[in-house]
This record gives C-alpha cells, sequence and structure tokens, in this order.
C-alpha cells in the first residue's frame, strides 16, 4: 500500500497523569552543569573528584541515561610511562573507566589532556542519580582538570557535565 498517514498534533498529553509521555528515542529531558574550580592532583595512586557533577531523576525506569564531560587539561610526571586515568561513577559505582586516558611520554613537560567521556548508561531507576568523574595520576608528577593559564584574559576554563535521558 503506497497510502502515507499523517498524524497532525499541536500538543501531546499524557494519559495518567504523573505517567509521562514515552516515545523510543527520543530526548526526555537534559541536565548540564558547569563548573571551573581546577583541580590539580599531586598525589599518586589515589582517584581524585572533578567538577562538576549532575544529577538527574529518570521519568521512567526503562531510560537510558547519556553521560557526556568535557573539560580542559594538562599533565606531567617525573616519570617517562606514566599514565592519568579519567572514570566516571553512578553513585558510588565505577559505569567505566580509562586506565590510559592520557599519557606521559618524556619527561617534566606538560602533556595537554582533553578529558572527554561519553557513556551510555541504563540506570534501571526512577530515584535521582548523581554522576561524577574522577582523575588518576599513576606515577609521581602534576595533573590538572579544568587547568587555567592567568596570562590568557579572562582566565577561567569551563567543565561541563550533561545528561540526556533517553526514551527506550
Amino acid at each position: 500500500d503506497s497510502t502515507m498517514s499523517i498524524l497532525k498534533v499541536d500538543t501531546i498529553n499524557e494519559k495518567t497523569s504523573g505517567n509521562g509521555v514515552a516515545i523510543p528515542g527520543h530526548v526526555i529531558q537534559v541536565i548540564q552543569t558547569t563548573g571551573t574550580t581546577q583541580t590539580e592532583v599531586t598525589s599518586t595512586g589515589t582517584w581524585t573528584d572533578v567538577v562538576p557533577t549532575a544529577t538527574i531523576t529518570p521519568k521512567f525506569s526503562t531510560s537510558k541515561i547519556l553521560v557526556s564531560h568535557s573539560a580542559g587539561g594538562m599533565g606531567q610526571s617525573t616519570s617517562a610511562g606514566t599514565s592519568f586515568g579519567f572514570r566516571v561513577l553512578r553513585g558510588s559505582t565505577t559505569i567505566a573507566s580509562r586506565s590510559r586516558h592520557g599519557y606521559q611520554s618524556q619527561t617534566n613537560y606538560y602533556e595537554p589532556i582533553p578529558w572527554q567521556m561519553e557513556f551510555l548508561d541504563s540506570p534501571s531507576t526512577t530515584s535521582p542519580i548523581t554522576y561524577k568523574f574522577q582523575i588518576y595520576l599513576e606515577k609521581a608528577g602534576n595533573l590538572r582538570h579544568s587547568s587555567v593559564d592567568n596570562n590568557i584574559s579572562p582566565s577561567s576554563s569551563v567543565a561541563t557535565t550533561t545528561l540526556m535521558e533517553i526514551a527506550q
């Protein structure tokens, strides 16, 4: 059959109050938080929180949450072969981790580190969820997230965490 149906509406309302309207594949809500606080890590062997965290309350337990983070940074080490780690947590649970998000190939030179990660999570809840990111310095050195340069005006560096609830 080659006929086409067209549905024209001005508003779609939920049938049962409080249930929402689930159209598979569409974005239900977007949460974005920003931060400009630089995190500097000089101690090794510890995962360190960075800003910003973001919290979302999914409308449906079947939804997926696209978690995205972006920030500038740099790292250096007194040892060649040092890795810089990066991970995302849902609450206190690690859901994605990179043991070598950045790498120091020579000693004492700062390497740029674009702190960028996306992960599609399936939290299976309608309770509030907080996502946070952490960085890790493997060997002695200096690791920075949202690093700033005072020679550039304004001397700030914004970091973003964005959460998108996607209906299934």
